[in-house]
């Protein structure tokens, strides 16, 4: 039983659900975890001081299902990584997945990840997702190579061996925004054994007020990401990685910046841009000097990945080597 903390049953699976402010949503979220083909897991609910009536659902659902889950409340406010990192400390199962209290899952979600994880001796298991946009529909599918473990910065829609992320001590940001890529770059670096499958039944519900959903040209997110890599720098010695890891954390760095100046940039004006295109590069001239060099920028690279980050990272990758990126930006400031 799971309600009693010293008669707790080791569940194969642990299910981690970091819950703030999702009333709306969490429902639907819990819902779909308790509806599963597979039996043998547990569904840890962390609270992270959530000021509205999700607690209330918890509360409805662990009474409803006293052997699947169980919650937790945060002292204090630590955001969503640090938050899922309540849920693996107190987790019982030997694998791990995360799922966001406003998201959704398939019926057969665990089972079919669970299957992919017993075809090998995998530490992480790697699928896609189907994205929610106020009912519209669409998957993206994870690539089958390297990238889809280093750049697609989403905990979310994989299975984790959690003897593995202990071990390498594969950890969360404190940074309240891009937590995922953090912990990305952090289980690239533990080199794993992976799996991608081809298999979309993570449903990333597009939340228009979240974090994320609500970024625009007045939030400074290349901000962000300059103190994730902050952070990432001083808890990891890149220097002492493979040439070719380096270059990939380097790209890695490159893609989110540029992500960042044209997804949150657009529509911003000249003057906006500016300030954020010579931010970045002030930035990537002291943190990564030879950036100019790395294999993997350029139109058409790297073998493997989407084709949407090709283009846009090899785009503006290309004419920055060549000192042309600002002009094409400013055009996409006034978009």
């Amino acid at each position: 039983m799971l309600i009693d903390g010293n008669d707790e049953k080791n569940f194969l699976l642990s299910i981690v659900v970091p819950v703030y402010n999702v009333e709306k949503y969490l429902k639907r979220c819990l819902q779909s975890v308790v509806r599963q083909t597979y039996a043998d897991y547990e569904v840890i609910c962390v609270n992270d001081c959530s000021p509205d009536n999700s607690q209330f659902i918890i509360d409805e659902y662990e009474k409803r299902y006293p052997q699947l889950i169980k919650s937790y409340i945060n002292e204090e406010n630590l955001g969503l990584g640090k938050t899922r990192e309540v849920g693996i400390n107190n987790s019982n199962g030997q694998y791990l997945m995360f799922i966001d209290s406003d998201d959704y899952i398939a019926p057969d979600y665990i089972e079919t990840y669970y299957n992919a994880m017993q075809k090998g001796k995998y530490d992480v298991v790697i699928g896609g997702y189907t994205r929610d946009l106020e009912g519209k529909l669409k998957k993206h599918f994870a690539k089958h190579s390297i990238w889809s473990l280093a750049t697609y910065p989403i905990a979310c829609a994989k299975m984790y061996r959690k003897e593995f992320l202990l071990k390498n001590q594969v950890k969360f940001s404190t940074i309240r925004c891009g937590e995922d890529i953090y912990f990305s770059m952090a289980l690239y670096c533990a080199n794993p054994q992976y799996k991608v499958i081809d298999y979309c039944g993570y449903h990333y519900y597009y939340n228009r007020e979240s974090i994320t959903g609500s970024m625009n040209y007045e939030k400074n997110h290349e901000k962000f990401i300059v103190s994730i890599f902050n952070e990432f720098m001083e808890n990891y010695d890149i220097y002492n990685l493979k040439m070719k890891d380096r270059k990939v954390i380097e790209y890695v760095y490159i893609a989110n910046m540029v992500n960042a100046l044209i997804t949150y940039g657009h529509g911003g004006g000249i003057r906006r841009m500016k300030e954020k295109y010579e931010y970045w590069i002030k930035d990537m001239k002291k943190r990564f000097p030879q950036y100019r060099k790395n294999p993997y920028v350029g139109i058409l690279k790297p073998k493997g990945q989407t084709w949407k980050i090709k283009l846009g990272v090899g785009l503006i990758g290309d004419l920055e080597k060549i000192h042309c990126a600002k002009p094409l930006l400013y055009i996409i400031s006034l978009v």
